[in-house]
């Protein structure tokens, strides 16, 4: 046994330490040297989500959100596919907005809920986090949100952007502050409370 007072070994049947003459007995036996020298384990590294991983979600939230927007466009008196070279201008915006405020709805209200993510997201399993791996926001998913029409106008680069970042950031997650780990590397499914 050791001494709780200097840690020196104590052979078993001595009643003081012979180091600093404390009393040793049952309550005053300290950790082996060892245990209390062994670190406390390392999480495990978080895992970022890929570019194909990235756009498997946007495949996935596509098709849920066809038939919705598709409903819509038809009407505003459009066809299901928005080709419909006799639709008015003023049908056809209304459809744009109504479509762009269904896709801003879904993005986040997901994302910003305990999910943490659309459901593409979801089947994938990413979890959209701010940088310190919280929850995020509802203001910040419509941050990131409005920040995906930089990436888009850059000619799709923005996206790219994440083949070369640490944490395989997009543009517009970096706009927000944003970035998207994989859940099965969290250490805990909210890894903390909305900021």
């Amino acid at each position: 046994m050791f001494c709780a007072q200097c840690g020196q070994w104590v052979a078993d049947g001595e009643a003081a330490c012979p180091r600093c003459g404390s009393p040793v007995h049952g309550a005053a036996i300290g950790p082996l040297p060892e245990a209390a020298a062994a670190p406390a384990p390392e999480p495990p590294p978080v895992r970022y989500a890929g570019f194909w991983r990235r756009f498997g979600t946007m495949i996935v939230d596509s098709l849920v959100l066809f038939f919705p927007t598709a409903i819509v466009r038809v009407v505003s008196g459009g066809d299901a596919w928005g080709l419909s070279s006799q639709w008015d201008a003023p049908d056809a915006l209304r459809a744009v907005l109504v479509n762009l405020t269904l896709w801003w709805l879904y993005c986040a209200l997901l994302e910003s809920s305990r999910a943490q993510g659309t459901l593409g997201q979801q089947l994938l399993g990413i979890r959209v986090c701010d940088n310190r791996l919280r929850r995020i926001s509802f203001g910040r998913a419509t941050g990131r949100f409005a920040a995906q029409f930089v990436s888009a106008l850059t000619c799709g680069l923005g996206y790219l952007v994440n083949l070369w970042t640490k944490k395989r950031q997009t543009l517009h997650d970096l706009a927000s502050g944003c970035l998207l780990a994989r859940a099965d590397s969290l250490s805990a499914p909210a890894a903390g409370g909305q900021p």
